[in-house]
């Protein structure tokens, strides 16, 4: 505890490593600035300056940000906000509310981003600072950028320029510049092969690009000089230049490698292999790609072996190494589903977090509560912290899970389908069930083999998990059949599901699979309420999918009273 004699004492020490930490923000001296960061934020907690300890958490987040430690900077992010709300400084909580969109972007929560954007937004406005208004909008630009609306990302981040264009911040413009040089980038990777004019917006991207490595390199800031040079290495890798790409790719790793960016390093790796193999070099690209590959795999990074697989099978496939791009095209669909759960996980971690810096908060109050009330909060707070915990540890099982499609398996489905039924006939509310089987897929093992067999079912997996709604249980049975329960749907609505979800499969482009691969699905779809029993739902379901595959294959049949009818009033 601090004297009143000491307390002067550590807040001249405290705003003395605040000063250290603006510092190694301005120079990106980001490993630096986390210790000096922390060092403020302790010796304001012990002098017990809150605004000034909302202050040192506010840069430490930055700090936590940049080395890659995103969900600490989360964390300090919201530690930050109600100490903020309390010195009543709009500016500080939109800087910080910027740092936790970013943050929420690194770790995939998208939703989380857009919701914490819109504040920052907000509170830019509130404090009527224009640099802040810059930053708040450039953030909302690079969540759209991270869900794909690559015209909403342009949007906002032209915004974000223009207006620090107004006031000449060059920290700002920097940002908007490089984000924008990278999100057009994006888009022309995103339109590859598909025929549209791209070169406008390369030369576009280029000038951005340009403009902000002169603005890097003005500030003597080592981290933006790295990234603005991975991003012109490929913007001239994309229109086919070389001879530059090959220029900024060096002085991008030399960089990264001086100041020990770990992630600025992969991105290199990464790069270098993509202007390799832009200039036909394939076994030296396969080099580099295997060093990201070993690279992500040190740091545990599921996405960035995701995206080395992914380029390491183009590779091989590009020089026929079949069998090794097999290999890399088969660790695609665990690694997806890896990251999938890391998010989940990671989400159900941050929930956890954020429960114990609520619960930290009702311990700071407890003398204005009343002793009573605040010991039956604390009594739900720790009930809520055990049910997430619970619900965390339970992400990682796979007892209901299909291993080869990742979908739920037949262990699932007798599970919950009697539950469904029940709980369909107790509340009045329809159930409808169908059974999905591939058309003539024996012929597909038969000619390509049980490799593209097995690519087949994780490509009708995806497909019919795009096409259904997140309410609905999609489930693998076993072999090439699949079982969809539509929970509170009505036959009507389920048959025109259904139909949606057979034209999906039809129209899908097979050949990226297997030459000349064709795949259709015959489905039969039946209505809960005309059976008795969860045996005779799914015989019913049965019995119109062998109806289907009588009648033609590639169709759609509903059980009828007497076994099944054909859904001829769906539009084909």
């Amino acid at each position: 505890m601090a004297t009143r004699s000491s307390r002067p004492a550590l807040l001249d020490q405290a705003r003395a490593a605040m000063a250290r930490a603006a510092e190694a923000r301005r120079s990106g001296a980001h490993r630096e600035g986390v210790a000096a960061a922390g060092d403020a934020f302790e010796l304001a907690r012990r002098a017990k300056h809150l605004a000034l300890q909302g202050s040192a958490l506010r840069l430490l987040a930055v700090h936590q940000l940049r080395v890659g430690e995103q969900e600490a900077a989360i964390s300090s992010c919201l530690q930050a906000l109600p100490l903020l709300r309390r010195s009543r400084d709009a500016g500080e909580r939109s800087d910080v509310l910027c740092t936790l969109v970013m943050s929420y972007n690194d770790v995939g929560l998208h939703s989380e981003a857009l919701t914490h954007v819109t504040a920052a937004l907000d509170a830019a406005r509130a404090s009527g600072d224009l640099s802040l208004l810059s930053w708040a909008l450039n953030r909302v630009g690079i969540t759209y950028e991270a869900l794909a609306d690559r015209t909403e990302a342009e949007h906002f981040l032209l915004q974000a320029l223009d207006i620090a264009r107004g006031f000449d911040g060059q920290e700002e413009m920097f940002s908007a510049l490089n984000n924008l040089c990278s999100a057009i980038y994006a888009k022309v990777r995103a339109l590859r092969g598909s025929g549209a004019a791209v070169a406008e917006d390369l030369q576009r991207a280029l000038l951005f690009g340009r403009e902000a490595l002169a603005l890097a390199e003005a500030s003597g800031n080592s981290h933006r000089e790295a990234i603005s040079h991975g991003n012109l290495a490929n913007v001239y890798t994309e229109l086919g230049d070389f001879a530059p790409a090959r220029e900024h790719v060096a002085r991008q790793t030399e960089l990264a490698r001086a100041n020990g960016y770990r992630g600025v390093m992969q991105a290199s790796l990464m790069n270098r292999g993509a202007l390799l193999r832009s200039e036909g070099a394939l076994a030296e690209a396969i080099v580099l790609y295997e060093e990201a590959l070993a690279e992500a795999e040190r740091a545990d990074d599921p996405g960035g072996r995701l995206e080395a697989h992914t380029e390491l099978y183009e590779c091989r496939k590009a020089r026929g190494d079949l069998a090794q791009a097999l290999a890399h095209h088969e660790a695609l669909l665990p690694l997806e589903r890896d990251c999938m759960k890391r998010v989940a996980a990671t989400q159900a971690r941050l929930l956890i977090n954020r429960l114990e810096l609520e619960h930290a908060r009702v311990e700071t109050e407890r003398a204005h509560l009343d002793a009573q009330v605040q010991r039956l909060r604390a009594m739900q707070l720790e009930s809520e912290k055990r049910q997430l915990e619970q619900m965390a540890s339970e992400l990682g099982r796979h007892a209901f899970e299909d291993q080869l499609t990742g979908l739920a398996n037949r262990r699932r489905v007798d599970h919950e389908l009697p539950q469904q039924l029940a709980a369909a006939r107790e509340r009045g509310v329809p159930l409808s069930v169908a059974v999905i089987d591939l058309d003539h897929f024996k012929r597909v093992n038969d000619r390509y083999g049980h490799g593209i067999g097995d690519d087949v079912l994780r490509t009708i997996a995806r497909i019919l998990l795009d096409n259904v709604r997140s309410s609905d249980l999609l489930a693998r049975l076993g072999g090439e059949e699949f079982i969809v329960l539509f929970s509170g749907t009505g036959i009507a609505v389920a048959t025109e599901a259904c139909e949606r979800l057979r034209r999906a499969v039809e129209t899908f482009d097979w050949g990226q699979v297997a030459p000349e691969l064709e795949q259709t699905i015959s489905v039969g779809v039946c209505d809960a309420a005309d059976s008795p029993d969860v045996r005779s739902l799914v015989e019913r379901a049965d019995a119109a999918l062998y109806g289907a595959k009588r009648g033609g294959r590639n169709r759609v049949q509903v059980a009828g009273g007497a076994g099944y009818i054909e859904a001829s009033s769906i539009a084909r």
